[in-house]
């Protein structure tokens, strides 16, 4: 019975963000993850004495801080869905996802108005501008089950 349940506007439109962002998020964590691997350190000046002058931070605590930033773990949470939600659909419904909304690099956060239109995207996966939609449509809905909105 809680399978079958109507998914709102607001759900729809947040599985969209979530899906416009994924490129984006996941180069974020990958360099939040990189600079917990590799953090800065400064160099000292005393080299080949035997007494280090420079207090390091260190790592584990900064590791700590980012792992329990709520806001972090949302984007976690956010990119680790999507990527088990493209693992789960078909191949053509991946094609029209990445075509819609992956075509990106990631470099910076992409607004609604600079997706490609339907029209590109149907030439891209070779359905009508309809069907992508109506696709689209299901996959979104799809997608707002997963994270667990109504």
């Amino acid at each position: 019975m809680g399978k079958y349940y109507k998914v709102s506007e607001e759900a729809k439109n947040y599985a969209r963000k979530v899906l416009r962002l994924h490129n984006y998020e996941k180069k974020q964590i990958k360099k939040i993850e990189e600079s917990l691997r590799y953090p800065y350190q400064e160099t000292d000046e005393n080299i080949g004495g035997s007494r280090v002058s420079s207090n390091i931070a260190p790592q584990e605590a900064e590791a700590e801080r980012v792992w329990t930033n709520e806001e972090f773990l949302a984007t976690v949470k956010h990119v680790s869905v999507v990527d088990n939600f493209l693992e789960d659909i078909s191949d053509e419904a991946v094609n029209l996802i990445r075509n819609r909304y992956l075509s990106d690099n990631g470099s910076k956060e992409r607004r609604p108005k600079e997706l490609p239109n339907w029209v590109k995207v149907s030439k891209l996966v070779h359905l009508s501008e309809d069907a992508c939609k109506k696709q689209d449509s299901l996959l979104v809905n799809s997608l707002a089950k997963r994270f667990n909105l109504k």
